[in-house]
């Protein structure tokens, strides 16, 4: 996988909290889903809590994902190293982190299929 899962950094305080990732080569983001889960024996479990399927945006080999639990609007800086943060909000109004419980997920999702329930529904 070509973006990692790096840190947890301020659980349980909404304004600060955010779980940063970090790019291993070129990428296109859009090409990953990062979700929140409850742990068995250290194992994810197949249901999610809070998911981001991010925006199609291409990003750099040294570059660091960050999303935010608070709301926001994404956005990017570039860092003093000359890499860019990318910045991405779950929108939420409490912190998920503080459960040691829960641990998060990331997908790798370049290939998917989506239907309608109607086009699902058997007769």
């Amino acid at each position: 996988m070509r973006l990692e899962l790096r840190s947890i950094v301020a659980p349980g305080d909404l304004k600060n909290e955010r779980l940063t990732l970090r790019a291993l080569a070129d990428l296109d983001v859009g090409d990953y889903l990062v979700a929140q889960t409850m742990l068995i024996d250290d194992y994810p479990a197949t249901s999610f809590d809070h998911m981001l399927w991010f925006p199609f945006k291409s990003i750099s080999k040294g570059d660091l994902v960050v999303v935010y639990s608070k709301g926001g609007t994404n956005k990017e800086r570039t860092l003093s190293g000359g890499n860019t943060a990318h910045f991405f909000y779950l929108d939420l109004n409490q912190p998920i982190w503080d459960d040691p419980n829960k641990g998060a997920i990331l997908l790798h999702t370049p290939s998917w299929e989506s239907k309608s329930r109607d086009e699902l529904k058997r007769s």
